[in-house]
């Protein structure tokens, strides 16, 4: 069924080769995704994974502001007052995860343009992606803490390939990384200013893609090496978490959660963006917290099957006894910014609440058949 939320094209190339195309085309949300959005970007994909002409796909977002600034958080909320329970949530979360998986094992390179906002579930289209280019608009963050979630669609497979502390600590402080500091820390393969997107366009129109995948991404990278893009990147803000690694690093050298925010909230630096973080975890779910604590604890001993199945199980968790409902209706819905959470701290949160979380939610995982 055609979506309007979604522009789809097929760009012809040389030997009769072809490149597939989506643009998340909700800009009024930020490019948020909607669950006939994650169902028809599945689909697409599935069609085009068959298709012998489509040797690459791309995936962008319309308007300036943003690539995708996560999931359709107020249907998530109607969902969680609703007297049937979560059921759209949990159809949601599914599929979303299931959409991101299929994206990370695609057998042909998917290439996202991350220009703009880049957050939750636009986060895990980016995670997944093959190749990953930002813009000197970039702005990417893991939020949730602020809502009652946790940094999901993946994330947690993530946080291993960060240098030593900074998942933990931009998890929990909710803290903005731009396109410097993300090409510094790996989460994106290369840098395109804005305004010469139309020309990158064109100029991938012109080659001649292949069959192999590798050889592909070697085109593409050959192509943003061009001196005429890398002039344009020297002029991209400066990042902030190179120079500032070592502070973030002590702050979370600690086996202990309630250590490590006490380091953070007592640091004393005079600096917005440090400012910024301390009062996003002062504000934040201090369940949230705890959760993800949990994430850190198991980054580096699941598969990303077993990632996706844990994290579905916690989202799901979430949606029927945690923060997320009272997070959504304080700073989305009556946006009062008061949440009233669980508990008022995160030193009394209590293990046996935080067990409930990690409770198998069903008999069966959904996501067990991966």
């Amino acid at each position: 069924m055609p979506n309007d939320q979604l522009i789809v094209k097929i760009l012809k190339c040389q030997n009769d080769t072809e490149i597939g195309h989506i643009t998340l085309n909700s800009p009024e949300t930020l490019n948020s995704l909607t669950l006939n959005m994650v169902n028809e970007i599945s689909d697409l994909l599935d069609q085009w994974e068959a298709d012998p002409k489509i040797k690459m796909i791309l995936i962008s977002g319309a308007g300036e502001k943003a690539f995708c600034a996560g999931g359709d958080i107020r249907a998530l909320y109607e969902s969680m007052c609703s007297s049937e329970g979560p059921i759209f949530a949990e159809t949601f979360f599914e599929s979303e995860y299931r959409l991101d998986y299929k994206i990370h094992n695609f057998s042909k390179p998917i290439i996202s343009i991350l220009d703009g906002i880049v957050m939750g579930g636009g986060a895990g289209l980016m995670f997944a992606s093959t190749y990953k280019i930002a813009t000197e608009r970039t702005r990417f963050a893991m939020p949730e803490i602020g809502v009652g979630l946790f940094p999901d669609v993946g994330f947690t497979s993530v946080i291993k390939d960060l240098p030593k502390g900074l998942g933990l600590y931009i998890m929990l402080t909710a803290s903005q990384l731009n396109a410097s500091d993300m090409r510094f820390c790996n989460l994106v393969d290369s840098c395109l200013s804005y305004t010469k997107m139309q020309d990158f366009l064109l100029d991938i129109l012109e080659l001649a893609w292949q069959d192999d995948v590798d050889e592909n991404l070697a085109l593409l990278d050959s192509i943003l090496k061009r001196s005429s893009y890398l002039k344009e990147i020297e002029n991209f803000p400066s990042g902030k978490v190179e120079g500032e690694l070592e502070k973030i690093q002590s702050m979370t050298n600690e086996d202990n959660l309630i250590k490590i925010v006490d380091n953070i909230m007592s640091h004393a630096i005079e600096d917005e963006w440090f400012t910024r973080g301390k009062e996003s975890l002062r504000k934040g779910s201090p369940t949230s917290a705890h959760l993800i604590w949990l994430q850190h604890l198991n980054s580096s001993n699941l598969s990303l099957k077993e990632v996706f199945n844990f994290e579905l199980n916690l989202a799901i968790q979430i949606t029927r006894i945690g923060d997320f409902k009272e997070g959504i209706r304080a700073l989305i819905i009556d946006k009062d910014n008061k949440p009233k959470w669980k508990y008022d701290s995160i030193k009394n949160v209590q293990q046996a609440w935080i067990d409930k979380h990690t409770d198998l939610a069903w008999e069966i995982n959904p996501l067990e058949d991966l």
